[in-house]
């Protein structure tokens, strides 16, 4: 029988989210190009963790919101009224709430409802369980502590299973936390405050990404509010919508979005920095990279070598898109996806590949990112061993057709890096930064 630990606490708090932090991460570009982003239709967990017995509860003043929006639960039971006798008015729930939903004060006031559980159930009923829930997204202002492998492997399988959007604070300083720093989950560092740092106990780039806050539980609203976001984009793209809203292509496309703050690095076996994740979350540039469309492979097939470039194709002709595909290797062979990408002006690349650590399973399939510039030259790659997402990040492109390439490396199952034959993946870039 596994243990688990609950030991630590909500990160401390309190903060709002400012209008400069608002812009710093786009929101007001956003709300130009599409006033209705709001989170509409969306429906969210706020997990919350208890200092004392049972106090966890957003008081629905706090957001401005009425009790309708919210169902409360805990080991004491459910409710759907306020105030309940399933537990008690928490202020840092209140303040996360602000962030994240806030009718004056929040990223998406227009998220549908909102199921706030406290963590000591939440943990063993839902994620443990593996019980399916409405929520899109998951908000975690919280962590149990060090790395524990076994309460990873448990969100791994959920966010596997179900596709659910998992954004957990990384912790104030320090190691990275559990959950924040399993395989599928996004892990939410604050920028311009105190925030743990990576890499993970295992060696993983953590934190996935940042927000502008003084502690990573006000990081973390921010941007699972984005991702709600995005899942409303998402739900409105038709035959693609199901494709748009899973977890690995909002991943994608949030840590394209991402700007590079000053002192951020990253290299070929290192995919996201240490302290910044993929950057600052720009939500106005995921937006604009999730409505460039869902792009198809201009090739795939298996090959021998490791990566060459493609000879021929027609290449896509949007700079800013992505795409949610599969590659496939043999026991001998690299699968290979290839998306050539014809570009009419001068700029930086952002592209990300994620994928997801499968059900029931301790390791990942091994998969690598490249890019070719005119003519064939291999201009960079991302080829971690470990990391379940692989980044690039280049400057100074001139016009031309460039190449992307998704590879997935050879081997007979339960070989190192081959858990499966074929693996499913989100691919986003943007070469008009």
């Amino acid at each position: 029988m596994c243990v688990f630990s609950f030991l630590t606490a909500d990160f401390a708090w309190a903060q709002i989210a400012t209008q400069q932090d608002f812009e710093t991460i786009g929101l007001p570009q956003l709300l130009v190009a599409d006033p209705t982003l709001t989170g509409s239709g969306v429906t969210v967990t706020q997990v919350e963790s208890a200092p004392s017995p049972l106090q966890f509860e957003v008081n629905p003043g706090s957001p401005g919101q009425p009790d309708s929006f919210f169902t409360w639960r805990s080991t004491v039971g459910t409710s759907g009224t306020w105030p309940n006798p399933v537990g008690s008015e928490s202020g840092h729930a209140g303040d996360v709430a602000e962030d994240l939903y806030g009718g004056n004060t929040g990223i998406a006031p227009g998220i549908k409802h909102v199921y706030n559980y406290e963590t000591s159930d939440f943990f063993p009923t839902v994620i443990l369980a593996g019980a399916a829930t409405t929520s899109s997204v998951f908000n975690q202002s919280f962590g149990f502590g060090l790395h524990n492998a076994e309460q990873d492997l448990a969100y791994d399988n959920y966010i596997a299973r179900y596709r659910t959007i998992v954004v957990t604070g990384v912790g104030d300083g320090g190691p990275v936390l559990t959950p924040a720093d399993c395989y599928n989950g996004i892990g939410a560092a604050a920028y311009g405050g105190g925030s743990s740092t990576g890499p993970s106990a295992d060696g993983r780039c953590k934190p996935d990404l940042t927000a502008p806050a003084v502690e990573t539980s006000f990081s973390t609203p921010l941007i699972a509010g984005a991702a709600a976001i995005l899942v409303q984009e998402a739900r409105r793209l038709g035959i693609n919508a199901v494709a748009a809203a899973d977890s690995r292509t909002v991943k994608a496309l949030l840590l394209t979005g991402a700007v590079k703050p000053s002192g951020w690095t990253h290299s070929t076996s290192v995919p996201l920095d240490y302290h910044y994740g993929a950057g600052i979350m720009n939500i106005f540039n995921s937006y604009e990279e999730m409505i460039g469309g869902r792009q198809w492979p201009t090739a795939s097939g298996l090959t021998t070598s490791l990566h060459p470039p493609l000879a021929t194709g027609n290449p896509i002709t949007v700079s800013r898109a992505w795409d949610y595909s599969g590659v496939t290797s043999s026991a001998t062979a690299y699968g290979v996806t290839h998306y050539l990408i014809s570009v009419g002006g001068s700029g930086d690349l952002i592209t990300t590949l994620a994928w997801n650590k499968q059900q029931r399973q301790k390791t990942i399939n091994r998969l690598a990112l490249f890019v070719y510039g005119p003519g064939g030259t291999l201009l960079a790659s991302s080829t971690s061993a470990v990391d379940n997402v692989q980044h690039i990040y280049l400057t100074g492109l001139a016009p031309g057709t460039y190449e992307i390439e998704v590879v997935k490396y050879p081997g007979r199952i339960g070989s190192p890096g081959v858990i499966s034959a074929a693996e499913i993946y989100s691919l986003a870039w943007d070469f008009e930064r």
